[in-house]
């Protein structure tokens, strides 16, 4: 009883100096729960089930597995984040990362819920305009994300082709481009593909401006 009294008259009148020890150790182990917490859902929102898992992606999610990124002689698979999401080891980096998951993130799911895109066909309209500023956010970072995987310093120059090889060697050299200047839609297209009612349509205005000309 008398070690009972004692807890209970600490806690009751606690001594400051422990007071404000009870208070770091709390605000520690909550900043530590916290920062877990962040983290984990943060690597969780990066799964491949979680990008595709709105109708939106469907055809784009095609797309993606008929590329290289998808399937190679390597083995070696790159995943919507991977691409899409900043990454690296500075807190920069990792302030970059926290928003796009807020802006970007937040963005795509606003639409998906209001329902931007209902048709395979509203979203092809809108892809030239959303490629492009996607391609302007990779710009802006200097495609660091391809650069996580290929690397000018890991790079065969002999093993590639002549073609590639000088143009690799002149952008080591000079800086003067990034990645998705020269390397855009090698995984989705940038502008739909006409389907073949629109090939048709295309097809008789060429027949009809040629039969005018005659």
């Amino acid at each position: 009883m008398g070690l009972l009294k004692k807890i209970w008259a600490l806690l009751s009148r606690p001594n400051p100096k422990f007071a404000l020890g009870i208070i770091l150790l709390v605000g520690f182990a909550a900043g530590v729960v916290f920062f877990l917490v962040f983290h984990f859902t943060m690597n969780a929102t990066n799964s491949m089930t979680i990008c595709v898992s709105c109708h939106e992606m469907e055809g784009v999610y095609e797309e993606y597995k008929e590329s290289k990124h998808y399937s190679n002689r390597t083995g070696v698979r790159a995943v919507c984040s991977d691409c899409h999401v900043p990454d690296g080891k500075t807190i920069d980096d990792y302030i970059s990362k926290f928003m796009a998951k807020l802006t970007i993130g937040s963005k795509d799911i606003y639409h998906h819920l209001i329902g931007t895109f209902p048709t395979k066909e509203a979203f092809d309209k809108e892809r030239g305009r959303m490629a492009q500023n996607v391609l302007a956010y990779m710009r802006s970072r200097d495609s660091k994300e391809c650069r996580r995987c290929h690397s000018f310093d890991a790079m065969n120059m002999e093993d590639q082709e002549k073609s590639a090889a000088r143009k690799h060697k002149r952008v080591m050299e000079s800086a003067d481009k990034t990645c998705v200047d020269c390397h855009a839609g090698i995984v989705h297209k940038e502008q739909a593909e006409p389907d073949e009612k629109g090939k048709d349509k295309d097809k008789d205005k060429a027949a009809g401006s040629d039969s005018n000309k005659k």
